[in-house]
Order: structure tokens, then sequence, then C-alpha cells
């Protein structure tokens, strides 16, 4: 009996000691899976193995501490390779809409180029195209397709930190929901 009770007093040191350690950052669904996955296959392995040596209880306990240990440091592992691909995901994104938006501009500007040479093409070197007004109305809209361009990438940027916001607001709900349950099982 001292022998299992000392046994329980270590595992659940271990334990506490790994486990608490994972939850400052908050356990993703892998990592928790892993958890309960492999407590449940050391605990049966382990009093398989206790059961051959007349020490059931201790080698349930010593299984299950084990197993948990292990299956949570691999599903943490899977966690993080997980986050990486989506951060990575998210990053492809990011990039593309810059390279589209960068393409836009280059669009436009040409654009502009081609109309400014038509109507030189058009009306030649006369004082008409030198014109101050016609300056400053070219300046004017360049003034407002910068202002737009700005706005549309202040805008860009608070959706991405929207769904950032929100997604980060989904995992903290799902780690707290895991959490009651697994107290409430406790």
């Amino acid at each position: 009996m001292k022998t299992t009770l000392l046994l329980i007093a270590i595992a659940t040191s271990l334990v506490g000691g790994n486990l608490s350690a994972s939850t400052q950052g908050g356990w993703g669904q892998k990592q928790t899976q892993g958890t309960v996955k492999g407590a449940i296959l050391g605990g049966t392995l382990g009093g398989i193995v206790g059961h051959q040596h007349d020490k059931q209880k201790e080698g349930i306990i010593i299984g299950s501490v084990l197993g948990m240990i292990i299956g949570n440091q691999g599903g943490k592992g899977s966690d993080i390779r997980n986050e990486q691909r989506r951060w990575e995901e998210q990053k492809r994104q990011m990039a593309y809409e810059e390279q589209m938006r960068l393409r836009e501009q280059q669009r436009r500007e040409q654009l502009r180029r081609e109309q400014e040479y038509r109507y030189r093409e058009s009306y030649g070197n006369t004082s008409f195209s030198n014109n101050d007004e016609l300056t400053r109305a070219r300046h004017r809209a360049e003034q407002r397709e910068a202002e737009l361009y700005r706005e549309l990438e202040i805008r860009r940027i608070q959706e991405n930190r929207k769904r950032a916001l929100q997604e980060f607001q989904e995992r903290e709900r799902i780690a707290k929901e895991q959490l009651q349950r697994i107290r409430q099982g406790h």
C-alpha cells in the first residue's frame, strides 16, 4: 500500500509539472487527445505488465503517467505543426493580396501614362498641354488615388486583425470548454 501511495505521489508530481508547463500557452486539440489516449493506452499496458508481476495497480499508475506524458508531448508537437501551417498559409494569402494590390497600382499607373501619351499625341505641344489647370487636376486625381489606396490598405489590415482576433477568441473558448470538462471529470 505504501508503494502505491508513493507511486501516486510521484505520478501526480510528474504529470502536474509536465502538464502545467503545457497549459501556459493553452492546450491544443491534438495535445488533449494525445494525453487522454496516452493515459488509457499506458494504463492498459501498465496493468497487463503489472498483473504479471502481481503489482497491477502500480503498473496502471505508472503506465498511465508515462502514457499521458508521451501522448501530451506528441499531441503538442502536432498542434504546433498545425499552427505553423495555418500561419504560413495566412502569410501566403497576405503576400498574394499585396502582390495583387501592387499589380493593380502598376496597371493604373500604366493606364495614366498611356492616357497622358494619347493626350500629347492628340494636342501636340500646344500651350493647352502645358496648362496649369490640367497639371493641378492630374495631381488632385493622383492624391485621391493615393488616399484610396491607403484607405483600402487600412481596411485590409483591419479585416485581417479582426479575423485573427476571432480565431484566437474561438481557440480560447474551446480551451476553456475543455478545461471545464477536465475539471468536472475530476
